[in-house]
């Protein structure tokens, strides 16, 4: 018995270090489209020795991987939670192309979860608090050009203006080109800060308000 309250105390304290200690956080995201119509995006995010990446191309089947001190864990294909065009919902409120997925238990009842989610509502929420969700640095390059010249400018004008008004931690460089082509080429770089025992009880305690606020608005629905 000495032993199990050894491990419960250890992880109360594990807890509470979570809790009130935030961890650090980095990502780099890349995206760039081509005239042809080709286009690729791969995201990279850091927490320590763990590290994980998608990467996402036409033609090419989407994939997350994660490595452990530079070395890949695992790589799994995202194909599986695309959704096919809805038809009819059954029962539990997934459609019959998800069914034919062969989602495991434990995606259904993540799925069934999150399903009255709100993902606007929720990032407003956990970006308006405190100690939850910290942007240390965000830099942004993007290089654009459109088929309309006049569309270039505007989009350099609106962009300098939002320069302006942006704090000192995010900075955004911009090199427009006036070829009439459509073509973007953007780098995102960001540093972070989460607290991540406080991220899952504010996502979990939206989560369970939004579901009751939708069991509510159906109430009467059913009257």
């Amino acid at each position: 018995m000495l032993w199990l309250a050894v491990c419960a105390v250890s992880l109360a304290i594990v807890g509470l270090l979570a809790y009130w200690l935030p961890v650090s956080l980095h990502s780099n995201l890349q995206a760039r489209a081509e005239p042809a119509g080709s286009w690729a995006l791969a995201l990279g995010i850091g927490i320590g020795p763990l590290a994980f990446s998608a990467i996402l191309a036409r033609g090419v089947e989407p994939f997350l991987t994660c490595h452990v001190f530079g070395k890949q864990l695992a790589r799994l294909p995202l194909s599986r939670w695309r959704r096919g065009r809805p038809k009819k919902l059954d029962p539990g409120g997934l459609e019959p192309s998800a069914k034919g997925l062969n989602f495991s238990a434990f995606e259904r009842s993540m799925a069934r979860f999150f399903r009255d989610l709100d993902p606007i509502d929720a990032l407003l929420s956990w970006w308006e608090k405190a100690r939850v969700f910290e942007v240390r640095l965000l830099e942004i390059d993007v290089e654009y050009s459109f088929g309309d010249v006049a569309l270039t400018g505007q989009i350099l004008a609106a962009l300098y203006m939002l320069i302006g008004v942006l704090p000192e931690r995010f900075v955004i460089n911009q090199t427009p080109s006036w070829a009439s082509e459509d073509r973007l080429a953007l780098t995102a770089d960001g540093q972070f800060r989460i607290w991540p025992v406080r991220l899952v009880v504010d996502v979990l305690g939206f989560v369970l308000k939004e579901r009751v606020r939708a069991r509510r608005r159906s109430v009467p629905a059913g009257e």
